[in-house]
């Protein structure tokens, strides 16, 4: 064997062959120690930095499509703004709510349930959207929309448990106000006209004076005939007779005014009460239903005041008990139909009003007596 042996790249020159071999396992070794784990190192490090240049940003992907949702939940909400129902649907079906931020995937349920084709459908929809965004934006709106559904199909019972948010003395805008207004009508609807009364009895302070204001008097006064109290019916009534005449509900009312006078035994005021629904809205379904009553009136026939006739009002006083001692005193003078009616002045005036009469001159015939008899000062006024 020759005397020089190479190992790794160097020499060992004038060793005998075992020594010569002992050298280089030697040397293998060392290289070993060295070398091995610098090119492990090296091999590892390639391959953790290998997948690092080609991997696509984390999350790059699914933040595209959230983007591309995004902008068609806009597109949708910019074509319900417009009136395109249609397309806002199209646009709505390629979204999935679960896969868009909490308060997106919130707006997307809800305007899906508000375009649906129909009405099960959007039933459906709100129903979904009430268990999963069980305290989302639209909760109130959905509530309210599921709860006239209800109503519309006679689940009056389901109708009052969705509208159960709705408390009297805490709602201060439109919604809030329609919601107690449906709130009652249901409880009425299911057959408790007494706990419905008492229920719009203590909303009266959300209600009195806004926009559903008419129909809440309606309710109101449906619910007081309902539960046996024709007076309050009457007085609640009026309110809408006085300040919305021609309002939608006019017919209703003056028609529900006609049956509780008719409770109340004056049978001759109802009936001129029912001749001024077929008068005042000849086309309204009130109006058939006096005719059925065998209400007639002729063309000529002129109009009644809204009410029932006239009264004569005997006193106004800042002061409720005052009031209520004339109203007393009038009581015990064998006056009849005598009330004490509170303004909306803010402090109130509290008005004292007596009689029920067809004509003005009957008015006045009662108020003359009054003059003579106990000296006061009287107007006319339509009842």
């Amino acid at each position: 064997m020759s005397g020089l042996l190479r190992v790794g790249g160097g020499s060992v020159r004038g060793l005998r062959p075992r020594v010569a071999l002992r050298a280089g396992a030697a040397a293998l070794r060392a290289w070993r120690v060295v070398a091995l784990p610098l090119a492990l190192a090296f091999l590892l490090g390639a391959r953790a930095q290998a997948p690092e240049r080609f991997k696509r940003p984390a999350g790059a992907r699914g933040a595209s499509r959230v983007s591309s949702e995004e902008r068609r939940l806009s597109r949708a909400r910019q074509a319900v703004d417009q009136g395109r129902v249609e397309e806002a649907r199209t646009l709505l079906r390629g979204i999935d709510a679960a896969r868009l931020p909490r308060a997106l995937g919130d707006e997307a349920a809800y305007l899906k349930a508000s375009v649906a084709e129909d009405a099960a459908t959007a039933d459906r929809l709100l129903d979904e959207y009430l268990k999963n965004f069980s305290h989302g934006t639209h909760r109130r709106e959905a509530a309210l929309v599921l709860a006239k559904s209800r109503y519309a199909q006679g689940d009056y019972r389901e109708a009052e448990n969705r509208l159960s948010i709705f408390s009297p003395g805490v709602e201060r805008d439109a919604l809030g106000r329609e919601g107690l207004v449906w709130r009652g009508l249901s409880q009425l609807g299911k057959g408790d006209p007494a706990g419905a009364f008492q229920f719009l009895v203590t909303a009266k302070q959300d209600l009195d004076g806004s926009a559903e204001e008419e129909a809440y008097y309606l309710a109101s006064g449906e619910a007081a005939l309902r539960s046996g109290k024709p007076q309050a019916a009457v007085d609640a009534l009026k309110v809408i007779l006085a300040r919305h005449p021609r309002g939608d509900y006019a017919p209703q009312a003056l028609y529900a005014m006609a049956l509780s006078l008719e409770t109340m035994g004056r049978i001759a005021d109802a009936a001129a009460v029912f001749r001024q629904v077929a008068q005042r809205f000849p086309d309204s379904y009130e109006a058939t239903r006096a005719r059925d009553r065998g209400i007639r009136v002729s063309a000529s026939a002129p109009g009644m005041p809204i009410g029932g006739g006239y009264a004569i009002q005997v006193g106004a006083f800042a002061r409720r008990e005052l009031a209520d001692a004339l109203g007393k005193d009038l009581r015990l003078a064998g006056v009849s139909d005598v009330s004490v009616q509170e303004g909306r002045e803010a402090p109130p005036i509290y008005r004292v009003r007596a009689g029920a009469f067809a004509t003005r001159d009957e008015a006045r015939a009662l108020g003359e007596r009054l003059r003579r008899e106990r000296g006061f000062s009287y107007t006319i006024v339509p009842r």
